[in-house]
């Protein structure tokens, strides 16, 4: 089993991981999760893998970022009740 392999299969056990424990009723949160366990994994592994794979991770990264943005944001205008 190769380095992005492991990594797949690590995420994809987090991933079920913040299923059971946030359910399906809390989006922002789950998302937040996997952004973060997105963020160790890279961490952990950045000198073992390969550029293109580390890049795929990266653009991952990006996205889950704009979300947590986005996430702030709503909960920023919500509290200023501008929503």
């Amino acid at each position: 089993m190769n380095i992005t392999q492991k990594i797949a299969l690590s995420m994809t056990v987090w991933t079920g991981l913040c299923v059971a424990l946030v359910g399906p009723y809390d989006v922002e949160l789950f998302g937040i999760l996997l952004l973060i366990g997105l963020l160790i994994t890279r961490e952990l592994t950045s000198t073992y893998t390969k550029p293109e794979t580390a890049l795929r991770m990266d653009s991952m990264i990006y996205v889950g970022i704009v979300f947590f943005i986005a996430v702030v944001a709503h909960r920023i205008l919500s509290i200023l009740e501008i929503l």
